[in-house]
């Protein structure tokens, strides 16, 4: 081989090598998750503010899941606290990254992706304890043609079956919505018969409430809302990494609640 044909073929080996060199540099720093916006609000004890008030160290089971699973792609959460619907607003206006526990409906996946799901959830009617009219309810269609005052949390989702209900008027005048979240407060002062919460969550507010016997679940109305997952704006992951993540989250059993 003469010396021409030699130095044309180094200088062609050099050149592929560079563009491969070039394209496994570009593919990695594309499967690059970097830093993350995690949206979280007081919802115990799934979200719940740390150590010494810091707002910016939440705690809860969401709180490690999302450490666990978004951890292990090795990206960088910064958490924020803002009223719910301010910070599904500012998912929807790309302002905002991730946020936990999120059940997934037609409206958010406008704006929004999710992950496999992680764990279920459900919710139950909680009551007054010394309430007993309605004990003969079964599920939130008995709530027609009665008297019963339901409370919910404004923006939280309640399953496809209440979403239908309300489009029925007589169920939908019996429903008062609190704007602060889940608030026995309401059903204390007689403002509401009933307030739909999940479980752990209610029980961790009565006792913060210091309401341990006033306030207890109803013995048969609960709604399973299914699987929840982490939502996370439209531009927010990419293709590759959402498949590395369902692949780390799928190796993990989901443990159904009650």
């Amino acid at each position: 081989m003469n010396r021409g044909l030699k130095r044309r073929l180094g200088t062609m080996t050099g050149i592929l090598a560079g563009l491969i060199l070039t394209f496994a540099t570009s593919a990695q720093a594309e499967e690059s998750c970097g830093e993350l916006t995690v949206g979280w609000i007081d919802w115990p004890p799934y979200q719940m503010v740390g150590g010494n008030n810091d707002s910016s160290q939440p705690i809860g089971v969401d709180i490690q899941a999302a450490k666990k699973y978004l951890g292990a792609l090795g990206c960088d959460l910064t958490f924020v606290s803002k009223p719910w619907a301010r910070l599904l607003k500012s998912m929807e206006e790309g302002q905002l990254d991730v946020l936990l526990g999120m059940s997934k409906t037609e409206e958010r996946s406008k704006y929004a992706t999710f992950s496999k799901p992680y764990r279920n959830e459900t919710v139950w009617l909680f009551m007054r304890a010394n309430q007993h009219d309605f004990d003969h309810f079964t599920g939130l269609k008995d709530i027609i043609d009665t008297k019963f005052r339901l409370g919910v949390s404004r923006n939280a989702y309640y399953g496809d079956e209440y979403l239908k209900l309300m489009e029925d008027p007589k169920f939908k005048s019996r429903v008062f919505q609190a704007i602060g979240g889940e608030n026995f407060q309401m059903l204390m002062t007689d403002r509401v018969d009933g307030f739909l919460v999940d479980k752990e969550t209610g029980k961790a507010r009565i006792k913060e409430d210091g309401l341990v016997g006033d306030i207890v679940p109803h013995n048969h109305v609960k709604v399973d809302l299914g699987p929840v997952h982490i939502m996370f704006g439209k531009n927010s992951i990419s293709r590759g990494l959402m498949d590395k993540l369902n692949a780390i989250i799928e190796k993990n059993v989901v443990i159904p609640q009650s």
